[in-house]
């Protein structure tokens, strides 16, 4: 075997790759091996016929075809191997002459940058005090379980909605005689009270009995979040449709006997409290750890290529497509909505999404340095939790999980985990 590599710029390589007759042979041989194993001759166990009678049956395409990807698959892997290359990704592979005697082939390799990283040991960040639950958090969490567990009990023909129930309104919003951008509703539900509208739209609504309509008009707030109504004075047709009285429980030992296993109120407030805490926690640390990171990035000489630039943008615009499906939105909706191009939603993530980068070339760099790396027992521990998560997830067949890709997904969990670990524990004060 021989290769010639040509450097097309910093971070790309032209691999041009020759294999004589003899390489061909050994990778033509090793096809006809995988090959034969599945094949049945009479008189012979599976795969066990003599190698001149399980190639008559194996056939010669087959066996040139698997030869082909089998020689260029690891040959390729030899030339970067003897050459030391840090590949990212590999492309535009052309086939330049493939017969008895000779196949060539080229190909272009993506390279990984290279990151000059600062030393670690220069950078201090302080950790912060964190986990400190203030009673009033204790008691806004329990409010939230007390309301979660919320009883609706409909409320008489004659009775009027009041403040604090839970009613449906068709509304629709209209400025200077136009509909406003989401400004009509069916049967919308709401908590009278919860300010989640306009101000003064709820209070609107006190008063009003089931089948009845009202219209109003109102000033929104000139900080209004959306900007084309802000100060802008806007009309309003309400239909009101359902009225639910909200009865909530008591906060009490009983209560607390309901919502798990606690004996009384006071047990419950100090599992809610460890919980908030942790949860501070868990934040305050995520935000040492990028506080640190963006620290290493500022301090290092990390050079961006293209196309890595341009995958995390690819994924960053597939993640907020996901987002918006989940929502019931459309992207090119919501594009047109804001009056953008993907293009121009790329150019304006494009600094994000540099930072990202450069924090995973920053993550590999000081795995690689230290051999960090993931056990073959975490990885087939995590990875079977995973596993058996998505299988007994409802509507999941075991055909849609792919368990290789998976255990590839969790390994590089596991290695920026503790690649993390390790910065944190030499950076944070």
């Amino acid at each position: 075997m021989r290769s010639n590599l040509k450097k097309l710029n910093n971070n790309q390589i032209k691999a041009v790759v020759d294999l004589d007759q003899k390489d061909l042979q050994k990778y033509l041989d090793k096809a006809e091996g995988i090959l034969g194993q599945d094949v049945e001759v009479k008189g012979f166990r599976k795969g066990k016929a003599p190698k001149d009678l399980l190639k008559k049956h194996i056939g010669q395409e087959g066996a040139r075809s698997l030869a082909l990807e089998i020689a260029v698959e690891q040959s390729l892997s030899e030339v970067i191997k003897n050459n030391s290359l840090d590949v990212l990704n590999t492309s535009n592979l052309s086939v330049e002459k493939n017969d008895s005697v000779q196949l060539r082939y080229s190909v272009v390799l993506d390279l990984f940058p290279e990151v000059n990283l600062v030393d670690l040991a220069g950078i201090k960040i302080k950790r912060k005090d964190a986990g400190v639950v203030e009673e009033k958090e204790i008691n806004d969490a329990l409010g939230a379980i007390r309301n979660a567990r919320a009883k609706f009990v409909d409320r008489a023909e004659d009775e009027a909605a009041e403040n604090g129930d839970r009613v449906e309104v068709d509304f629709e919003v209209k400025k200077d005689g136009q509909a406003i951008e989401g400004g009509i509703s069916k049967n919308h539900p709401l908590i009278i009270g919860g300010r989640n509208f306009i101000p003064g739209f709820e209070d609107q609504l006190v008063g009003m009995k089931k089948g009845e309509s009202r219209s109003f008009s109102l000033v929104a707030p000139v900080d209004y979040f959306h900007k084309d109504i802000a100060g802008k004075r806007l009309n309003f047709e309400v239909k009101m449709n359902d009225i639910k009285k909200v009865i909530t429980p008591e906060i009490n030992d009983d209560f607390a006997k309901t919502v798990g296993r606690f004996s009384d109120l006071n047990e419950l407030k100090k599992s809610v409290k460890e919980g908030l805490a942790q949860e501070k926690i868990l934040k305050e640390n995520q935000k040492l750890r990028l506080e640190i990171l963006d620290s290493i990035i500022q301090r290092s000489k990390i050079e961006v290529p293209e196309n890595l630039l341009d995958n995390q943008l690819d994924i960053m615009v597939s993640d907020f497509d996901q987002t918006l499906h989940e929502k019931g939105m459309e992207l090119g909706l919501y594009l047109a909505k804001i009056g953008k191009t993907q293009e121009e939603l790329k150019n304006d993530w494009k600094k994000d999404a540099e930072r990202q980068v450069k924090i995973s070339l920053v993550l590999r760099q000081v795995a690689k340095d230290l051999h960090i790396e993931a056990s073959q027992e975490e990885i087939e521990e995590a990875a079977g939790k995973l596993i058996q998560s998505a299988m007994l997830r409802e509507g999941a067949e075991q055909a849609e999980i792919d368990p290789l890709k998976i255990k590839e997904k969790v390994a590089a969990g596991i290695v920026n985990e503790k690649t993390l670990e390790y910065i944190e524990s030499r950076c944070a004060v």
